[in-house]
């Protein structure tokens, strides 16, 4: 009875002990890929806010929103036809309560590299993209704003040698799941 006892604890302790590593095999992969996702948005905030500070007057603030993530493809989250869904979501302030938004996607500005083993910036995440972006998005947050008072705060954000050299930049890189 007692050598019966013994070999149930034996083979709980090895059960759980397998169950253990593959758990926290897991949990470690999860870990590697959401600091490739980070240091992949890294790279997109650097940029954008970079361009925004030295291009761009009339910003008097720059707030990234984090790492918005839909898991589609993930050994914790379940598996899929598609990758996961990444981005970052920046608040570009005019004033202190008035902003406008842009929305900058991992894969479609970077790309990793698997002989680097880390993601490199594409030559889509340029000057006349970022440009782009931020001319509808004024136009955007102008429709939102009807005061003409608040629009005109939009059209101090102008393309300028001087930039926005005071402005204050707020870096996010903490990771949450998109819910929609």
């Amino acid at each position: 009875m007692k050598n019966k006892n013994k070999i149930w604890i034996w083979l709980t302790i090895v059960i759980l002990v397998i169950l253990g590593a593959i758990g926290g095999k897991r949990y470690m992969d999860m870990k590697a890929q959401e600091k490739d996702y980070q240091d992949g948005i890294t790279i997109i905030q650097n940029y954008v806010s970079d361009y925004l500070v030295k291009n761009y007057e009339g910003i008097e603030k720059i707030e990234w929103q984090g790492i918005g993530v839909e898991y589609r493809n993930s050994p914790t989250h379940g598996a899929s036809l598609f990758g996961n869904y990444v981005n970052t979501r920046v608040r570009v302030y005019v004033s202190n309560n008035l902003f406008f938004t842009m929305r900058f996607t991992l894969t479609e500005e970077t790309d990793y590299d698997s002989d680097l083993k880390k993601y490199v910036k594409l030559d889509s995440l340029n000057s006349e993209n970022v440009d782009s972006t931020i001319s509808m998005e004024i136009r955007n947050a102008k429709k939102d704003f009807r005061n003409e008072s608040e629009n005109l705060k939009f059209d101090r954000v102008k393309s300028s040698n001087s930039g926005s050299p005071v402005a204050k930049i707020k870096y996010d890189l903490e990771l949450h799941e998109l819910k929609y």
